[in-house]
């Protein structure tokens, strides 16, 4: 509904000064000398009360006060904490004879007044958050009452962003993570693979909760993390962050595992095994010399002697600037003309070698 219409009657009873608004009633008619006029009573306090509690941009809102006054007379709307500037009267709201809506300088032309002193404001809007403090003036009441009440407007919250990302980290080393939300979002939560996360000694988050640094990581910590945030009325959820830790490779290994003693012209398959995040690169090397073999897996059939000897497998992570390597003893022998020819294995492991640099 629209702004009230003025009661020119009413008006000149009225004096504003500073906001206050006071009544001034006409002379009254003498029934009797022995009637005396009824003493001021203390005004009864108010607080005032939202609905719905948690308004939403976009949508309205009521602040009514509690209890409803009695014997109102004219009821003052600041969007202010107090009284004391002028400028940040909303609306007079005049209730006798006749209701009359009065715009002061802070009204924006979406603030109308309502029975009851209450106070509606559609097309709420974020800057709509603060302080509103109504003054009431009753006909039983020497002095006007007033209540303060702190309005928050809550947006329906966008989905959240985690930046960065992707993230690659060195074990021991630390990784940050950071929720980018709306400031609306008065609660932040953070998941690794789905489930919340735990607080611990380990996990660092700031006041707000929107930046997350986890130091000495361990491959545990690799996952995926999420942050959620919430509001009372809306609750989102990002997408996933990945966080990749980088370590190893610490040992390498051959399978089969020599030595390895293989009939002249039989196929032989090495597989070199190095437990390393991002996986490593390979060189395969016969008898100091590199066989240009780049692959976890070197395949071959050997049809001259030449090719017996030391196989070893070398393993290198450019991330974490590790090297592991790893050997194995291949023997050729002939196969007699009606025999299979077939593999044999000893029954010790190839050998493995620490940290080697290429």
């Amino acid at each position: 509904p629209g702004p009230l219409p003025h009661s020119p009657s009413l008006r000149q009873h009225i004096t504003l000064t500073t906001g206050l608004s006071l009544w001034s009633p006409p002379a009254a008619s003498v029934l009797g000398s022995c009637l005396q006029p009824a003493p001021a009573q203390t005004p009864t306090p108010v607080t005032i009360v939202l609905t719905p509690p948690s308004p939403v941009v976009g949508g309205g809102v009521s602040l009514a006060p509690q209890p409803p006054p009695q014997d109102l007379l004219t009821c003052n709307w600041y969007r202010s904490a107090t009284v004391t500037d002028p400028n940040s009267l909303i609306l007079i709201y005049v209730q006798y004879p006749n209701p009359v809506q009065n715009n002061g300088p802070a009204h924006t032309g979406r603030e109308t007044a309502g029975p009851g002193c209450a106070l509606n404001i559609a097309g709420l809007t974020l800057s709509d958050t603060g302080s509103y403090t109504v003054q009431i003036q009753s006909s039983t009441a020497a002095t006007p009452v007033r209540s303060t009440v702190v309005l928050r407007v809550y947006e329906i919250l966008p989905k959240p962003t985690v930046t960065p990302n992707q993230t690659l980290v060195l074990e021991n080393g630390t990784f940050t993570l950071t929720c980018n939300s709306s400031p609306s979002a008065n609660t932040v939560l953070w998941l690794r693979d789905g489930a919340s996360l735990v607080p611990s000694e380990r996990l660092g988050l700031s006041p707000d909760n929107r930046t997350l640094t986890v130091p000495n990581v361990t491959r545990g910590d690799d996952a995926a993390y999420q942050c959620e945030v919430r509001n009372p009325v809306s609750t989102n959820r990002s997408e996933p962050s990945t966080v990749m830790v980088a370590y190893g490779p610490n040992s390498a290994q051959i399978d089969p595992p020599g030595p390895i003693a293989l009939t002249l012209g039989l196929l032989l398959n090495l597989t070199c095994i190095a437990d390393s995040v991002p996986a490593p690169s390979y060189r395969w090397v016969l008898n100091g010399t590199d066989s240009k073999e780049t692959g976890s897996s070197l395949t071959f059939n050997p049809t001259t002697w030449a090719q017996q000897g030391t196989y070893e497998c070398w393993t290198h992570n450019p991330v974490t600037g590790r090297t592991a390597w790893a050997s194995v003893a291949v023997s050729l022998c002939r196969g007699r003309r009606r025999d299979r020819h077939r593999v044999t294995s000893g029954g010790s492991a190839g050998r493995s070698h620490g940290l080697f640099p290429l």
